[in-house]
């Protein structure tokens, strides 16, 4: 640039002077002016590739814009997608808590019933075994006959020795066993025997009585329960879903009532 502005000083100079100038002058002159278009040349070309690079990078810059814009949008959809998928996973926490709620409430209830039903059958148990002794009891009493008083030949129970001895020489009679058999022959019922077997309302009972008089499964019993109230034996099978083994089992100690 520096050189052009000279070149450009001495030509208006001389233009304004109306001088003549020097041979050597006028091809200095030259060779500053051929050197100041050479400048220019480069400087052009330095100019359009200067251009090219701008048009370049704005278009670069305006690619950027767009997807950045696109980006910026996506990222909107993605946070609203977020947002949407939090507040449903916050509201599944919450129906879960409450599930849990309930059913450590329900196995807290259970766990009460259960330990209820517990009792009620140790209890059960125990009458059983108490009713079954007594009736062993009575039934070896029962059996046992009375020793007759002053037979020849008879054994004092208590001391288990012999009352009235035979005689020497005689055959001493072969004394009654203890605890002889009952007769095959029918014989009327005894007084205290006892008493026929109860029948369970199946309408009524508990689900205890159902388990320990009619042994009975868990299941079977709460099945009898939820189905009620029945007219006949039969709707045991064809309502309450018990099996027809069970049924059989079972349809002689049961009765309905309305």
């Amino acid at each position: 640039m520096k050189r052009i502005a000279m070149g450009l000083l001495v030509m208006i100079t001389a233009l304004m002077t109306g001088c003549v100038v020097s041979q050597s002058t006028h091809e200095q002159t030259l060779q500053d002016l051929q050197a100041t278009k050479s400048d220019l040349d480069r400087m052009r070309v330095q100019n359009e590739a200067l251009n090219k690079q701008v048009k370049v990078l704005q278009e670069a810059r305006v690619k950027l814009r767009d997807e950045l814009e696109k980006a910026n949008a996506e990222l909107g959809v993605q946070n609203t997608s977020l947002g949407k998928e939090r507040q449903g996973l916050d509201n599944k926490l919450k129906d879960m808590e409450r599930q849990l709620k309930e059913v450590t409430a329900s196995k807290r209830v259970l766990s009460q019933e259960m330990e209820v039903q517990k009792q009620k059958y140790e209890s059960a148990q125990k009458t059983i075994k108490r009713q079954q002794k007594e009736l062993k009891e009575r039934e070896q009493t029962e059996l046992i006959p009375a020793p007759a008083p002053g037979r020849p030949g008879g054994v004092d129970l208590s001391k288990n020795v012999p009352v009235n001895p035979p005689k020497q020489g005689t055959v001493p009679p072969v004394a009654a066993p203890q605890n002889p058999l009952p007769p095959e022959s029918p014989k009327p019922p005894v007084a205290g025997s006892p008493a026929p077997v109860t029948l369970v309302d199946v309408n009524k009972a508990s689900e205890a009585d159902l388990v320990l008089t009619l042994s009975l499964g868990k299941e079977d019993s709460q099945k009898l329960i939820k189905s009620r109230p029945y007219k006949t034996k039969e709707e045991l099978v064809t309502r309450a879903g018990l099996s027809k083994t069970t049924f059989d089992r079972i349809k002689d100690r049961i009765t309905i009532t309305p």
